[in-house]
């Protein structure tokens, strides 16, 4: 004998999951408003509660209405679309043209689901392969090329999740399809009795996973900002510290050489003393970007602190020697830059060591590249002294 449920509780179940999920979203933003995504989660959250009691309260007055249908599909159809776009927003893909084109099939769907009201089949069949799309879709999008392994994991619950939802409403799509009258119709049936115990545990447990997702984002939000400097956006020195420590963790084990580059700004202090600390301020980010864009991708460069900047050479390649990678970077970073209607002639001093032939630890190899710098400051001190001489 198949097991009976309580089609009246598991609707009552569902709105009550619903509207918990929805405080819960909703509570989740106001505490982290900058986590793209999630206030478009709240509001579809929101809509699929308004449909779950749309959809009882018309199964309740057992009435004939046209509107009922129409109302309940227009808006789960909208709360579909929002997840969407939250998992879009949520993974960095930002974008007004997707505003802009769902905004314009809004219309059509609603069209579409009030064309379709007085043929039930017709209309569930459309609003079940909609659904379907979108809770796939979202899946994917949560766990496609994520960043890191560990950014994968807090993603997975909620992915899988929703990818579980798009699979038990297709399920519920084959049987329409394949001539189940009954379901979709919310009549009491097996069917919809299991289909709605399934939909509401999918349901929360998507919620779960979306607020596991969002707490991991929030976390590397705080633990980026406690290892990005300020200023330059660059990382700062406990950052390079980690980095450098993992560099040579990696390359004892390869044997591997790689180097490390510190640089700072000549006469920096007169930049200051003659222009302001704003002006110093702006000369930091200009060198700041300027770093950014001549670094490979292999590479990773900091701000050590004050003027001073830092370069980490993973890779060094034989028929590149440091210097001519020296000679690049000071290129690349040398040259005027307009500050307060100023133009302020921007030079670097730069030193170099490779690990292990000047350093075998992080001391040793800082030490060895602060000493390299100051030899290259002193000799474009002496330069500079005997071509004002020549003058």
């Amino acid at each position: 004998m198949a097991l009976q449920l309580d089609i009246a509780t598991l609707a009552l179940m569902f709105i009550t999951l619903a509207l918990t999920s929805f405080l819960v979203m909703l509570l989740f933003w106001r505490i982290n408003r900058d986590v793209p995504g999630v206030l478009c989660w709240v509001a579809a959250t929101l809509l699929n509660t308004a449909s779950a009691v749309g959809s009882l309260t018309q199964a309740l007055a057992g009435g004939d209405s046209e509107w009922g249908p129409f109302v309940v599909n227009s808006i789960s159809l909208t709360a579909n679309l929002l997840v969407v776009q939250g998992a879009l927003l949520f993974r960095g893909y930002e974008s007004r043209r997707r505003w802009q084109f769902f905004l314009a099939i809004l219309p059509l769907l609603f069209i579409f689901s009030w064309i379709a009201r007085r043929d039930p089949l017709l209309l569930e069949g459309f609003h079940l392969s909609f659904i379907m799309m979108c809770q796939l879709i979202a899946g994917v999008v949560l766990i496609w090329r994520t960043a890191s392994h560990s950014e994968l994991q807090a993603n997975m619950l909620g992915a899988l999740s929703s990818i579980c939802i798009g699979l038990l409403v297709g399920w519920q799509l084959w049987k329409l399809v394949n001539g189940d009258d009954m379901a979709g119709q919310r009549t009491g049936s097996l069917t919809d009795q299991w289909y709605l115990f399934a939909g509401a545990n999918l349901h929360v447990t998507w919620i779960f996973g979306l607020n596991v997702a969002c707490y991991f984002r929030s976390r590397q939000q705080v633990m980026s900002l406690a290892r990005e400097d300020a200023l330059t956006s660059l990382p700062n020195r406990r950052w390079i510290d980690e980095t450098l420590d993992q560099a040579f963790a990696e390359k004892r084990r390869t044997g591997e050489k790689f180097a490390v580059i510190m640089l700072d700004i000549n006469q920096f202090k007169q930049v200051n003393d003659q222009y302001g600390h704003s002006a110093g301020d702006k000369v930091l980010k200009e060198v700041a970007k300027r770093l950014k864009d001549a670094v490979r991708e292999s590479d990773f460069a900091g701000r050590l602190g004050g003027d001073e900047f830092f370069v980490l050479v993973r890779h060094l390649e034989p028929d590149v020697p440091l210097k001519q990678l020296v000679l690049r970077f000071r290129h690349q970073l040398n040259g005027k830059i307009t500050v307060n209607d100023a133009e302020i002639d921007i030079s670097v001093s730069i030193g170099a060591a490779v690990y292990p032939v000047d350093g075998n630890n992080s001391d040793a190899l800082l030490g060895a590249a602060d000493a390299d710098m100051y030899r290259d400051k002193y000799g474009q001190t002496i330069l500079s002294e005997q071509a004002d001489l020549q003058l």
